[in-house]
């Protein structure tokens, strides 16, 4: 019997709170806007429709989320869902507090 995989439980053994995914997202989320260098019409459009304000509401928990569906659905596998929460946690360690 297969033991089910908790992406809450794993956040936990990465010492992972719900401000380092923030922290994150935030981090690819910059580097998805920072890409529209090119695109300025295409960046206000996203701004503009609200679909920005909409990906960055609870962006968080949505992504603890969709991680733990695409683990239940087969999509990611356990080693695909550590590797996020390694990038995460080195991220983490990155962080310059104020």
């Amino acid at each position: 019997m297969n033991k089910k995989i908790s992406v809450v439980k794993l956040l936990k053994e990465y010492d992972l709170e719900i401000d380092d995914i923030r922290w994150y997202k935030s981090c690819i989320t910059a580097q998805e806007l920072l890409s529209y260098s090119e695109e300025m019409k295409d960046l206000i459009q996203l701004i503009w429709s609200g679909r920005l304000s909409d990906k960055l509401h609870n962006m968080e928990e949505q992504y603890i989320e969709e991680l733990q569906d695409q683990l239940d659905r087969g999509i990611l596998d356990e080693a695909s869902i550590r590797e996020i929460l390694a990038d995460t946690y080195a991220l983490k360690n990155k962080r310059v507090w104020n």
